[in-house]
């Protein structure tokens, strides 16, 4: 795997890592509802689905990392293959922020744009410079 991959494919990891902590414990801080474009009013009811979303947030940003590390040890298969499936996944999920956006779930349209954006952006940068 190329490092243009590699680069990419970490930081889209670390990103959804960093985020994992602010959705499932930390949005009743102020600054991670403004972070996450979540009212404090909404807090209460976006918990039901925000815990679940930053595990899964977590959990494919160390399929990522392990993708990565399995590839540089020598297990090209498993790990080209972990690399794969989770930045497609993350390429694939990202864009239903803007979707939710575009429907008027976010305080404001175009707030859902950063996070799409840094949520998809990376992991697509990944996999389109594994060929070379």
């Amino acid at each position: 795997m190329n490092a243009v991959s590699q680069i990419f494919a970490v930081l889209a990891a670390v990103i959804y890592i960093a985020v994992f902590p602010l959705e499932s414990f930390l949005m009743h801080r102020p600054w991670a509802q403004k972070f996450l474009s979540t009212p404090p009013r909404n807090v209460p009811a976006v918990m039901m689905w925000a815990i679940p979303t930053g595990f899964r947030n977590l959990v494919i940003g160390l399929g990522v990392l392990a993708g990565v590390a399995a590839v540089n040890m020598g297990y090209l298969v498993v790990g080209y293959t972990l690399v794969i499936y989770c930045c497609l996944n993350m390429v694939l999920t990202a864009p239903a922020m803007f979707l939710a956006d575009m429907q008027g779930h976010y305080p404001k349209k175009g707030d859902s744009i950063p996070g799409t954006v840094g949520a998809t952006v990376p992991a697509l940068i990944a996999l389109i410079a594994l060929p070379f």
